[in-house]
């Protein structure tokens, strides 16, 4: 009786040879939509979009490519989930009432530029196969509503809400991936040009070296807001 009961307890343990909870061999863990998502963002994080396939995102959750596809019809439709994750970080202040139109679109541009540094990604995927992402639409709405706000309509509206977006996307990236170019070093190549070229450059070459991401971020976000305050007088 008592080897039944103990017999029992082994069979209740395991099933069919297996420790209980175990996966059977070569069974694919439990997915999730979010889970692809996270790790997606891992690797872009970590590695380049270059890089980045749906076969690594399978091997980093111990599946295989193609239950990916339960989720996900495209590389390019989980990278458009990857910005729309990305760009529920985006954190804007409420409008205070009175607030000028140029510290709110100031706001703006630090809030974008601190998105970018958690995820330097999001400047490369904010548009995926010709296609801005729903979630990087809904950041740039700010820039438009404010620009709304002044009167601007209809194509104004459209193109200059456009420039600003892109060129401030622009300067942030520059920067986060070529600060190099204000440096000493960015003159590693200058004996390759003629003697006039080279004099002229060396007398720029100080300044070049005092230059820093802050500074050039300040003033280039500065500028942005500035033609837009022209435009507005001027229209």
């Amino acid at each position: 009786m008592a080897g039944r009961t103990a017999k029992g307890k082994t069979r209740s343990a395991t099933r069919g040879g297996r420790a209980a909870g175990s996966r059977s061999p070569g069974r694919p863990p439990r997915l999730s939509r979010e889970d692809i998502i996270t790790t997606s963002l891992q690797l872009l994080d970590e590695g380049s979009l270059e890089e980045f396939t749906l076969a690594k995102v399978a091997q980093r959750l111990d599946t295989v490519s193609m239950a990916l596809y339960n989720y996900f019809d495209s590389r390019e439709a989980l990278l458009c989930a990857v910005a729309d994750r990305i760009c529920l970080d985006f954190r804007m202040p409420r409008a205070r009432v009175g607030e000028p139109w140029q510290k709110r679109l100031r706001t703006w541009l630090n809030a974008v530029r601190k998105l970018a540094e958690r995820h330097p990604i999001i400047l490369r995927i904010s548009g995926v196969d010709g296609q801005t992402t729903a979630g990087w639409l809904r950041v740039t709405l700010t820039v438009s509503r404010t620009l709304h706000a002044q009167g601007m309509r209809g194509e104004q509206l459209a193109l200059n809400s456009y420039l600003f977006c892109s060129q401030a996307i622009a300067l942030i990236m520059f920067e986060s991936m070529g600060a190099d170019f204000h440096s000493s070093l960015s003159l590693g190549h200058l004996d390759e040009l003629e003697p006039d070229e080279q004099e002229f450059l060396l007398a720029l070459r100080p300044y070049h070296s005092r230059l820093t991401t802050e500074k050039i971020l300040r003033v280039g976000f500065q500028q942005l807001i500035e033609e837009l305050e022209l435009k507005l007088r001027t229209s």
